[in-house]
């Protein structure tokens, strides 16, 4: 375990809003590489071969890093807040140890087991 249960409820709102991010970062990312994948597929077509297995390489590359790159997305614009200091540094070492799947899950989890937010 990378968070303890107080440092979640103590930061909930960053966490949750890191989460959301992640996810929005995320989704973008994959609609890219499958249009990555479209534009490999046209380029096929049109009868560069090689441009295309060039383009559908490195769109699956892009892919195979998508959580690490969504969660250093997400944590761009937070890094400029003095209250989500502690969270990022948090998450950094988090990601440090182990990989972004495992610590993504590991929070959505926490928030899950504190239940809906609090209006």
């Amino acid at each position: 375990m990378h968070f303890e249960r107080e440092f979640v409820v103590e930061h909930r709102e960053l966490f949750e809003e890191l989460i959301a991010r992640t996810h929005r970062v995320a989704l973008g990312i994959f609609a890219a590489t499958f249009a990555g994948y479209g534009v490999a597929l046209w380029v096929w077509f049109s009868g560069n071969s090689w441009a295309a297995i060039i383009v559908a390489t490195l769109s699956y590359l892009f892919f195979r890093q998508f959580r690490w790159l969504a969660f250093g997305l997400a944590r761009m614009p937070l890094r400029g807040s003095a209250e989500a200091l502690p969270v990022l540094k948090r998450v950094e070492a988090a990601m440090e140890k182990g990989r972004a799947t495992e610590v993504m899950a590991e929070l959505e989890a926490h928030l899950r087991a504190l239940g809906p937010p609090k209006a």
